[in-house]
C-alpha cells in the first residue's frame, strides 16, 4: 500500500516567513514538520479598488475604506485557491484569523469539505477603524470562523473564553525561536554581586503601537545613573526630535539577525513586557499574548510586565509569582521597581529561576511544535 503524505494548504493573509511577528511563528511551525506536504497560497496582488483603499486610510475618509474591505469579504482570495488542486483526503487547510485571507480559507473549507484549522493571536475586529455596523459585521464574521472551525488554536486563556464554547479549541503560545547557542547566556552572568553598575533593561518588538508608552520609560530613565533602558525594533511611533534623541543616546536600536539579536538579548539584566493602557484596546490586550515573553524566557532573566491589571500577560505574571508586575501607567513607579530589583539579588535571582522554569514548561519551543503536531494529527485521523 502506498503511503500517502498528510498535506497542509496555508490560506492566511499571514504568511508563513521567518520575519516577526504572527509570520515567524507560522513559519516556525511549518518549518519544523517533517513528513508533511506544505502548500502556501500566495497572497493575491492588491486590485486597483484595493490600492485606492489603502491610500484612503492615510486620509479623513479612512472610515469608509475600512467599510469597504470589510465588506469585500476576501473576494480577492477567490481565483488563485479555487485554482488549487488537492491530491488526498488527509489535508486540512490551515489560516491565521487576521485580515481577509481567513474568510477564503473558511469558504474553501466549506465548498471542498477539508477540515480548517485557525490560529487566533489577536481580537481583529478591534484593528480595523470602521462604522459601527461594519465592526459587529466583523466581529460575527470573527466568532462564526470560530465555531465553523475544526480546531482551534488561541493565543491565551483570555482569548479562549472570549470566543466561547468550542468542542476542539486549544491555548498555544507562540513558539519561540529555538536558542540555538546556549553558551551565549553564560557569557553574560546576571549583576547579582555588581551593584555599582547600571541595571541593563532591554525591550524588542513592537515600536509603533506601543511606542508611546516606551518612549515615556526612555524618557523616565534616559539620565538615570542605575537604570539603563534600551529598545529595538523598526518604525517607532515617535516625533522626530525623540526619535533622533534615542538614536544618539544609544537608546534605540533596529531590527538586527538574529545571531546579533541573540547575543543583545543575552547581556539583559531583566527584560521589559509592555501592554496598553489604553481602555480602547481593552479586549486586545485581554485576548493576545506578548510573544515576547516565551522569547524572552528562552534566557533565564527576570520578566518584568508593565500593563493594566486586566492583561493577559499581567494575568500569567501573578499566577504563580512568575514575573514582576507593574500595573501603574505612571513611568516613575515603572523604574523604583526596577531600581528596587537592582538592589535586590534575592529577587533577581528567583524572577530568573521564574523564567528558566516557564522557558522548559509552558514556552518551550519543542513542547508547543510537539503539542500542535499532536492535534493537527488527530484532526486528520477523526477525518
Amino acid at each position: 500500500m502506498n503511503y500517502i503524505q498528510p498535506k497542509i494548504i496555508v490560506i492566511s493573509s499571514v504568511q508563513p516567513k521567518p520575519t516577526s511577528a504572527g509570520q515567524a511563528l507560522l513559519y516556525r511551525h511549518l518549518n519544523q514538520l517533517d513528513g508533511w506536504d506544505i502548500e502556501v497560497i500566495e497572497a493575491p496582488k492588491p486590485t486597483l479598488m484595493e490600492t485606492l483603499l489603502h491610500r484612503m486610510q492615510n486620509t479623513r475618509f479612512h472610515y469608509w475604506a475600512n467599510d469597504l474591505e470589510v465588506l469585500m469579504a476576501g473576494s480577492r482570495w477567490k481565483k488563485p485557491v479555487r485554482l488549487n488542486k488537492f491530491s488526498n483526503s488527509e489535508t486540512i487547510i490551515l489560516t491565521v484569523a487576521h485580515e481577509d485571507g481567513c474568510w477564503e480559507a473558511l469558504r474553501f473549507s466549506k465548498i471542498n469539505r477539508i477540515p480548517l484549522v485557525t490560529f487566533f493571536n489577536d481580537w481583529y475586529p478591534d484593528f480595523p477603524s470602521a462604522h459601527n455596523k461594519c465592526k459587529q459585521l466583523l466581529n460575527k464574521r470573527f466568532k462564526n470562523l470560530y465555531i465553523k472551525s475544526d480546531l482551534a488554536f488561541c493565543a491565551s486563556e483570555g482569548m479562549k473564553q472570549s470566543l466561547g464554547n468550542h468542542p476542539n479549541s486549544y491555548v498555544l503560545y507562540g513558539i519561540p525561536a529555538i536558542l540555538e547557542n546556549k553558551a551565549i547566556v553564560d557569557k553574560y552572568p546576571s549583576q547579582l554581586n555588581e551593584q555599582n553598575r547600571e541595571f541593563n533593561v532591554l525591550y524588542f518588538g513592537n515600536l509603533y503601537d506601543y511606542g508611546s508608552i516606551i518612549a515615556t520609560f526612555l524618557q523616565e530613565i534616559k539620565n538615570n545613573p542605575r537604570i539603563r533602558g534600551q529598545v529595538r525594533g523598526a518604525k517607532p511611533n515617535w516625533t522626530q526630535d525623540f526619535h533622533s534623541e534615542m538614536r544618539d543616546r544609544n537608546l534605540w536600536l533596529d531590527f538586527a539577525p538574529r545571531e546579533e539579536l541573540d547575543q543583545w538579548l543575552a547581556s539583559a539584566d531583566a527584560f521589559l513586557v509592555v501592554m496598553s493602557f489604553d481602555p480602547a484596546l481593552r479586549r486586545r490586550m485581554e485576548t493576545s499574548f506578548p510573544t515576547k515573553i516565551a522569547e524572552y524566557a528562552q534566557f533565564g532573566k527576570p520578566l518584568v510586565i508593565w500593563g493594566p491589571d486586566y492583561c493577559s500577560a499581567i494575568l500569567w505574571g501573578r499566577g504563580g509569582d512568575r514575573a514582576l508586575c507593574v500595573t501603574d501607567q505612571n513611568p516613575a513607579v515603572l523604574v523604583s521597581a526596577l531600581e528596587n530589583l537592582k538592589q535586590s539579588p534575592e529577587k533577581q535571582e528567583y524572577y530568573a529561576q521564574q523564567a528558566k522554569i516557564a522557558a522548559q514548561a509552558e514556552f518551550n519551543p519543542v513542547l508547543i511544535q510537539n503539542q500542535f503536531l499532536e492535534h493537527i494529527s488527530n484532526l486528520i485521523i477523526k477525518t
